[in-house]
């Protein structure tokens, strides 16, 4: 049985008590971010009530901390602004594929081994980032030749006693790898830890991922071939973050972006799935969000993945289990791209669109096409 959402709303503003819910989307109160060269100008804008401003260099952007007594409805400033040409949004939370104000579809569970993919070494390396909440040490993993490059700061710290009713997504992370995995088993992974333990980024923490993904682009001459997120949130009036749509085109046409629709069964549309320039995947089930901006529909009820918990004693004890949600279709349509491009030597791009043009339409196309 399904935790109500006011019991889930409650656990997530006790994480987070700078939430603020309104028409169905969440931002941190009183935060507004800019672009750097805009800065000034969004600042003179609203001299009346903003106390600082936070330069982050490093990914182009300023956060706007207002004055809470001046108690600015920071959604309208923002689309003030943006009606001035400048490229503002509230400084969103996004959630590791929810139910939106809950966690992915149901809580996962414990099953039996799932037989390891086995990888063969042969056709082109395709690298694939998971950005999401880590992963652990699973022997699905650890045998590989990318493990040695994951860093502690990557790694999935696993919360002690998780309910998975309120709030949990410990293990989310080394689920949606293994769902990468089992579809491309050649791939090489690149992960960074994005999400908190019960699934919750903000923007400005989701610009920090890409942007490190982009400078390890620049360190190693690698350039990532799909990037996952398994992650989003509605925006106040529908507007997307222009700012994290600017960040994922950086990557350019050698990146494919593949994200989680949403389980909210609603056609709103979900960002970052519903943004042009990512592959926005739905899952085979009613719970799944659909709408002209959703790209395919893959399998999402009941995958099967490598899971950890933290036993009582503190011990993570690495198994298996079944989980529910388009959190893990994502991923499943990621790995498919991976391995497309790694067997046919091709971009992602090209596997991309081989895969998304020669899937089965499905009957109504607010579903996609219908992968796997």
């Amino acid at each position: 049985m399904r935790t109500n959402h006011k019991a889930r709303m409650d656990r997530l503003i006790s994480r987070h008590p700078d939430a603020v819910y309104t028409d169905g989307a969440l931002h941190r109160r009183d935060q507004l971010l800019v672009p750097v060269e805009q800065s000034d100008e969004a600042r003179e804008a609203g001299a009346g009530f903003v106390d600082r401003v936070e330069p982050y260099p490093e990914i182009g952007v300023h956060r706007l901390l207002l004055r809470g007594s001046a108690q600015v409805d920071v959604p309208e400033f923002a689309a003030r602004l943006r009606d001035q040409g400048i490229r503002a949004t509230p400084n969103h939370l996004l959630r590791g594929e929810p139910d939106y104000i809950g966690g992915p579809f149901g809580a996962p569970t414990l099953c039996g081994p799932v037989p390891a993919p086995v990888p063969n070494g042969s056709g082109r390396a395709v690298t694939v980032a998971v950005l999401d909440t880590g992963i652990t040490p699973h022997p699905w993993f650890t045998a590989t030749e990318w493990w040695p490059q994951v860093t502690p700061e990557q790694l999935d710290p696993v919360a002690i006693n998780c309910d998975y009713e309120l709030d949990a997504q410990s293990g989310h992370g080394t689920f949606v790898a293994g769902v990468v995995l089992q579809k491309s088993p050649n791939a090489r992974l690149w992960v960074d830890r994005l999400l908190d333990d019960i699934g919750i980024c903000d923007e400005l923490e989701l610009l920090h991922s890409l942007g490190r993904i982009q400078q390890r682009e620049k360190d190693t001459g690698t350039k990532v071939d799909v990037i996952n997120l398994s992650l989003g949130g509605y925006a106040h009036a529908d507007h997307p973050s222009p700012l994290v749509a600017e960040s994922l085109r950086k990557f350019g046409s050698h990146t494919v972006i593949v994200t989680s629709a949403g389980n909210n069964a609603s056609d709103r549309p979900f960002w970052p799935a519903a943004l042009k320039d990512c592959v926005a995947v739905g899952a085979k089930a009613a719970f799944s969000d659909r709408g002209w901006w959703v790209d395919a529909s893959a399998p999402g009820v009941d995958v099967v993945g490598p899971f950890p918990q933290r036993r009582p004693d503190g011990e993570i004890e690495l198994g298996f289990a079944r989980w529910s949600g388009t959190s893990f279709s994502a991923p499943y349509v990621a790995g498919a791209i991976a391995h497309l491009a790694n067997d046919k030597d091709i971009t992602a791009r090209e596997a991309a669109e081989i895969l998304l043009n020669t899937a089965n339409p499905k009957a109504n196309p607010d579903f996609g096409v219908e992968i796997g």
